[in-house]
């Protein structure tokens, strides 16, 4: 990975993970004052058709998941292996719920959270090994569709019969 591009990926993770550490740090759960509202839309999207267990716990289940996306992906693209990026995010999990648990009286750790966040980390994870593999089936075609490729033309031809 380019010097340029490794920083601005370490940049945007270091942004991300201020974010994290905003939220699930906040003395008290982030989501208390918008419960209510959130509780009134989902009454309204259950009059609409929307399946009752799309619940509260799931929607919440849900934002855990999605918030450890990002750290899946950019500790698997820092450290060049998605195994990784699964265990930074299991172990960031845990860490964060025993420090909720000892120092947050009014945060509740939950094994929960941790299969949640883990989940999301497995799933950036995959987003990133998806990402490589396709970077590398595209290269040979790239390679091919250059004026000025420095390869010789049998090579991009054997390189470009292999990615169809």
């Amino acid at each position: 990975m380019a010097k340029p591009l490794r920083r601005l990926l370490l940049s945007v993770a270091v942004a991300y993970l201020f974010a994290v550490a905003v939220i699930v740090f906040w003395p008290s759960p982030v989501d208390r004052p918008a419960a209510g509202t959130l509780n009134g839309l989902l009454s309204w999207l259950y009059l609409h058709g929307m399946p009752k267990f799309i619940n509260y716990n799931f929607v919440e289940f849900s934002a855990n998941v999605v918030m450890f996306v990002p750290m899946g992906l950019f500790a698997s693209a820092y450290f060049k292996k998605a195994r990784v990026g699964i265990f930074v995010g299991t172990l960031g999990s845990c860490l964060i719920e025993l420090a909720q648990a000892l120092l947050l009286p009014e945060r509740f750790a939950s094994g929960l959270d941790v299969l949640a966040n883990t989940m999301g980390a497995a799933l950036g994870a995959l987003i990133y090994v998806l990402m490589v593999r396709r970077s590398a089936r595209m290269l040979p075609v790239f390679l091919s569709a250059a004026p000025d490729s420095p390869l010789p033309s049998r090579a991009v031809h054997s390189t470009s019969k292999v990615a169809k």
